[in-house]
């Protein structure tokens, strides 16, 4: 059988998406991944069973017409043609959209070929595009139209034959919204790790330089308001006051709408000695930065398009044996309680993530216990090769 797989960015680092593939070439499936190339990559390349096919544009081009999807249909129209000839010249048997962007195009493509579309929902997207500003400020709300993507949803998830998401809670919202869709539309496949990748990598004992006796908080990911990353400076902050000695790691690319906000962070007197941030960090030192931390942070802000799904950055903590600390949303509130692996606050309450991480600092014993069970249940249930099942299980019910 031959899948196609369709993301609207160049792959890179795309971790989703690799692992998905990558389990599903395993099981002996064909996978052909469509993608941008925005720089000067080989337009056609084999990465490891995967046959990547690349599409020539600027990022310019694309994040253009991307703004104006909703008001004109020239990104529609040009990945309907790119899937259709993908789809002819790689004799394409189930077309896989990645996002829900991409369904409008897929379901074009699925009428015109007369072939199954899946449709992997990365998060809630019509709940996530209000947390975003160049979508939401005056006077862009004008063009990007954020209200119409719930329309969106209803009217293209009733092209799907099979709708990937992250989490059970996001599978029983979907089915909850919309009475066209059952249980047996979906496949769960959580956002977790590649096991057996990510602890083959070496760890280095000093990648965190001049560490004094400090207990370091470490957050991995987008530095925004919406994932709580401000929060987790004020508890820092409140931490210090308390004279215990934190220490924040951030690593993560900054949110250009917020970058002033976190600058000012950075530069703050009673804070700039006390944090560590990278913009960027190879995966291959993922390992090393959390053997180095003592509690874990997803403080991400609950809200709809949170409670979708968990993080990856959770279930990576979770492999390393760091205790963590996750804010009240429910997909990670299930997996933390699951698992005994950390505690839980109220989504951006200083005081109350404050508290919750001293508690674990104050009890060394228990949150070596809480790094131990959180390792434990990502290597029982919280992998590709486990997870990557219910991707089979589905591919085989389409056949």
């Amino acid at each position: 059988m031959n899948i196609g797989m369709v993301v609207d960015n160049e792959l890179n680092n795309d971790a989703r998406v690799l692992n998905e593939a990558k389990t599903l070439v395993e099981k002996g499936f064909n996978v052909f991944i469509l993608c941008f190339n925005f720089t000067d990559l080989p337009l056609r390349e084999n990465k490891n069973g995967i046959e990547v096919v690349r599409v020539s544009k600027t990022k310019k081009w694309k994040n253009k017409w991307f703004f104006f999807m909703n008001i004109i249909s020239v990104y529609h129209s040009f990945w309907n043609k790119e899937i259709s000839k993908f789809i002819e010249d790689y004799n394409i048997d189930i077309l896989h959209v990645h996002d829900l962007y991409m369904a409008k195009a897929g379901s074009m493509a699925k009428q015109q070929h007369n072939i199954k579309l899946v449709v992997d929902l990365h998060e809630n997207f019509p709940a996530a595009v209000y947390g975003y500003r160049w979508a939401t400020k005056f006077p862009n709300c004008l063009f990007t139209l954020p209200w119409r993507w719930k329309l969106f949803e209803k009217k293209y998830l009733k092209y799907a034959d099979k709708i990937v998401v992250l989490s059970e809670n996001f599978k029983h919202d979907l089915i909850r919204k919309y009475s066209f869709l059952k249980a047996n539309h979906f496949a769960i496949y959580s956002n977790v790790p590649d096991v057996k990748k990510l602890l083959s990598f070496s760890i280095d004992r000093n990648i965190i330089k001049n560490k004094k006796n400090e207990h370091v908080l470490f957050y991995f990911g987008m530095v925004a308001a919406r994932r709580g990353v401000f929060t987790a400076f004020e508890a820092h902050r409140l931490l210090r006051k308390r004279n215990i000695n934190t220490h924040l790691l951030i690593v993560g690319p900054v949110d250009k709408a917020e970058q002033s906000r976190f600058e000012k962070y950075l530069n703050d007197s009673e804070l700039k000695d006390t944090v560590t941030y990278f913009k960027w960090k190879d995966i291959s030192e993922l390992p090393s930065l959390l053997s180095a931390s003592d509690v874990c942070l997803s403080p991400i802000v609950k809200n709809a398009q949170h409670e979708s799904g968990v993080a990856n950055k959770v279930f990576q903590y979770m492999l390393f044996k760091c205790p963590i600390v996750v804010s009240d949303c429910k997909p990670q509130v299930d997996v933390v309680q699951e698992a005994k692996c950390g505690l839980v606050y109220k989504s951006e309450n200083i005081i109350n993530l404050a508290d919750t991480i001293e508690q674990i600092i104050s009890d060394p014993k228990e949150a070596l216990a809480m790094g131990e069970r959180g390792k434990e249940i990502v290597l029982e249930k919280y992998n590709i090769e486990l997870m990557g099942k219910n991707l089979v299980n589905m591919y085989n019910d389409l056949s």
